[in-house]
């Protein structure tokens, strides 16, 4: 062979390097996808409990999912597991969620103590009872799952969610999952219609409509010449809570927790998970009427003589301590239930009493 012929069959420096550089082209495709994206993640993670589809819409940005986490842990309220996003790329965004099962207090569900704060939460009721806010979620699953407390999965994100119905989704598919994974109920995999706060700030109450409940006042029991705002969900709604703060220079946090907080619920899983307090016995409401489940002198479920009992429930806040420190002619805590109590049965149609 002429060394014309053997130049012309062996490839020619160009060719390698062009073959080099497609194969850096290729394995720095595949490290990025790797790093930057989740085209090689598995559909689900940690142990099967949270979809990685799902967890990628929620965390804000680009970027790859990773898990830590196992699964169901032998004692379900054991279970942990995180979800994190993070890429390489400049300006991508970074975060992760903490997924939790634990037992929570019937009563405490909705407390005026916990996080998400009601008043800027947006609830879900129907198969799946829960809420979310901007960086907390939960819900309960199915009374089959509980022990001697109710159960829920709660989940926190460490970076704003801007997508609420996407963070419904998330949660209620992870309770799902765990549910199924535990063996111990049935929940659908998506959530029911969002009830979101009516605004997104506090606004000033209408007297006779505070808090959108019929007949509600607060004059006579606030200081005088105190504007008073609310904050919450419109009612009447299955899972609705409304927040009285007052337009006083209080500090921050003081203004921030509020003067009173109010909730009210007739979904009948939360009703279940309210029966379930410790010390839960019969008794009359504030307005005289049988109330049934009386767990504390804030929080009551109302017999009504159509549908599901009405859970009532009221808490003070900073606001109102700091003020009956500085008027001593303000109203004793208690004071400030009856009338709501009045106004709730009216709104949420339990005006009626069983006649039992």
């Amino acid at each position: 062979m002429s060394t014309a012929e053997g130049s012309r069959t062996r490839p020619s420096r160009k060719v390698w390097a062009v073959v080099a550089a497609l194969v850096v082209i290729v394995l720095a495709g595949l490290l990025h996808a790797w790093r930057n994206t989740n085209v090689l993640t598995a559909d689900r993670l940690c142990g099967g409990l949270v979809s990685a589809a799902r967890a990628d819409a929620v965390l804000p940005g680009a970027g790859r999912l990773d898990a830590e986490g196992d699964g169901l842990d032998k004692d379900l309220t054991d279970t942990v597991c995180r979800v994190g996003k993070t890429s390489v790329v400049l300006g991508s965004g970074e975060g992760e969620l903490t997924v939790r099962v634990w037992a929570e207090q019937g009563d405490d569900l909705l407390g005026v103590d916990r996080s998400p704060e009601l008043s800027e939460t947006s609830f879900f009721t129907g198969g799946a009872t829960g809420g979310v806010d901007a960086y907390t979620g939960w819900a309960l699953l199915p009374e089959t799952c509980w022990a001697t407390r109710p159960v829920i999965v709660r989940l926190n994100s460490t970076r704003e969610i801007s997508d609420r119905t996407a963070f419904a989704a998330l949660t209620t598919d992870t309770a799902r999952a765990v549910a199924a994974g535990a063996g111990c109920g049935d929940l659908p995999g998506k959530p029911g219609k969002l009830i979101p706060p009516r605004s997104g700030a506090a606004r000033p109450v209408s007297e006779g409509r505070v808090c959108g409940l019929d007949g509600f006042s607060v004059r006579g029991q606030v200081p005088t010449g105190t504007e008073v705002l609310e904050a919450g969900q419109a009612a009447p709604a299955d899972l609705w809570s409304c927040k009285l703060s007052l337009d006083a220079d209080s500090p921050g946090s003081v203004r921030a927790d509020g003067f009173m907080t109010y909730t009210a619920s007739r979904d009948p899983q939360l009703i279940a998970a309210v029966r379930k307090a410790p010390g839960t016995t019969g008794g009359k409401a504030p307005i005289g009427r049988p109330a049934d489940g009386v767990v504390t002198s804030q929080a009551m479920l109302l017999h009504c003589a159509e549908g599901a009992p009405l859970y009532v429930a009221y808490d003070s806040g900073l606001q109102y301590l700091e003020a009956s420190k500085r008027y001593a002619d303000l109203p004793p805590r208690g004071a400030y239930f009856e009338p709501f109590v009045k106004a709730a049965a009216k709104t949420f149609g339990c005006a009626a009493p069983t006649s039992g």
